[in-house]
């Protein structure tokens, strides 16, 4: 049962709106096509003997980056036709999802135990997303960042390119985390990586990989049929990389995330349920959690009094703060429906804050650069987040709560009692008009 809601969990990842940004860089970047493979082989055919190509990332697998040839150092190898076509593709997914995969469920421990910032890896991603793409526009760029895996992989051949620019996207690909993927996180930051956890992490990314595969076979498709245009497709691809690259570094595509709806929140949903009952979660962990936790991932009624949150550290507040009703909303700042739906909480915060509406938000990292306080400050600013928020690094309050994915809210009324569990703004202001009303408020229409 778990092997198939990692495997819905991936694929409907594979299709959600967060994917969009980094679709152009996989179509162009598996460009290549018979055509080009066989003018390669017919340009080296004189030097086949003991040759190296490692070409890691480039767009034309065997297509020569120098105008006359290859150089003597990195020659082309003699490749056959047909399987390159269809290998390239593959690669670069699989690169993909391997290098995510690892950062989601590694990430952040590596970078701890290396005494490296959180958004080490996120940074590294981006630069080598600019270099990528300048080598696909000035060959000679490529033919100095190919030169180290010449000597390291003597036997490569142009198949591995997909590989190589598969493991660059990867370092830089956030997609929308759902319960499956929310469970993985979570039990690799606790510790709780058990058999159960490691087959619903593969199959998510089987999952992940086949919508991103179908792209990446579309695109070696179109340059195969564009036999003479393989110097354009090149440029374009370093192009997208760098555009890609400036867009993460500034947080552009999640701006153009938020513009498009959601057309896979009811997919979403219907994993969440599955996930609920605790079918995604480590054997350790379903009995681990409290009593709390395990009610209100079940029906949210008569659960109790919201547990205390132990922040490492406040923003926008010295403490905890307590009022009438409260709203506690678990959020993480590269998660793309939080982004969507923290501007309407905020209008409710403040519409009715001063009736005894209080607002938390608790920052529970979904990637490893999360961690970085500054990056939750620039979160908050950027969204113009005015009620307090709590940093929950370790995810304490995620589990306590009981919370299986980006975002979960948490309802309780005058009495401290919990009264809602949701995801999404829908119906959210009446049911705070309805218990602030309970408690005696006198509320504007």
């Amino acid at each position: 049962m778990f092997l198939l809601l990692g495997l819905l969990g991936g694929l409907v990842t594979g299709i959600s709106p967060c994917i969009l940004p980094v679709l152009p860089v996989l179509f162009l970047g598996a460009a290549g096509g018979k055509d080009s493979a066989k003018a390669s082989t017919a340009s080296s055919s004189e030097n086949t003997t003991n040759a190296v190509d490692p070409d890691l990332f480039r767009v034309a697998p065997g297509v020569s980056l120098g105008k006359g040839g290859p150089s003597p150092a990195i020659t082309a190898k003699k490749v056959d036709d047909s399987p390159s076509i269809a290998r390239r593709p593959l690669l670069i997914v699989v690169g993909l999802v391997t290098s995510f995969m690892l950062i989601t469920v590694a990430g952040s421990a590596l970078l701890s135990l290396l005494h490296l910032p959180q958004t080490a890896i996120r940074w590294a991603g981006i630069v080598l997303l600019v270099a990528v793409g300048i080598g696909m526009i000035v060959p000679k760029v490529m033919e100095v960042l190919e030169r180290p895996f010449a000597r390291l992989a003597p036997r490569t051949t142009g198949d591995s390119a997909g590989f190589g620019l598969g493991l660059v996207l990867g370092a830089a690909f956030v997609p929308c985390a759902g319960p499956v993927l929310a469970s993985v996180i979570v039990a690799s930051n606790t510790g709780q990586v058990t058999w159960r956890i490691v087959g619903l992490a593969v199959s998510f990314a089987v999952g992940l990989s086949i919508p991103l595969l179908a792209v990446a076979l579309a695109g070696s498709g179109v340059a195969a049929s564009l036999k003479a245009r393989q110097r354009p497709l090149r440029i374009a691809a370093g192009v997208a990389m760098i555009a890609l690259a400036v867009g993460i570094a500034t947080d552009a595509p999640a701006a153009l995330q938020r513009m498009i709806p959601d057309y896979t929140a009811s997919l979403q949903a219907d994993a969440g349920e599955a996930c609920e009952t605790g079918a995604c979660d480590p054997e350790t962990e379903v009995e681990a959690r409290g009593d709390f936790a395990q009610c209100a991932r079940g029906t949210g009624k008569d659960c109790g009094a919201l547990p205390e949150i132990n922040a490492s550290e406040w923003m926008n507040s010295l403490g905890q703060p307590t009022g009438t009703v409260t709203l506690v909303d678990f959020w993480s700042s590269s998660c793309t429906n939080c982004q969507r739906e923290i501007p309407e909480l905020e209008r409710i915060y403040e519409k009715y804050k001063n009736y005894g509406l209080v607002v938390v938000g608790v920052h529970s990292p979904q990637q490893p650069h999360d961690r970085d306080p500054a990056v939750v400050s620039g979160a908050i600013e950027k969204l113009g987040i005015t009620y307090p928020v709590a940093l929950d690094p370790e995810l304490a309050a995620f589990q306590t709560y009981g919370a299986t994915a980006w975002p979960t809210h948490y309802i309780a009324g005058a009495d401290g009692q919990l009264r809602q569990v949701g995801r999404g703004t829908k119906g959210v202001e009446d049911q705070i008009r309805a218990l602030l009303a309970e408690a005696g408020a006198t509320l504007p229409d």
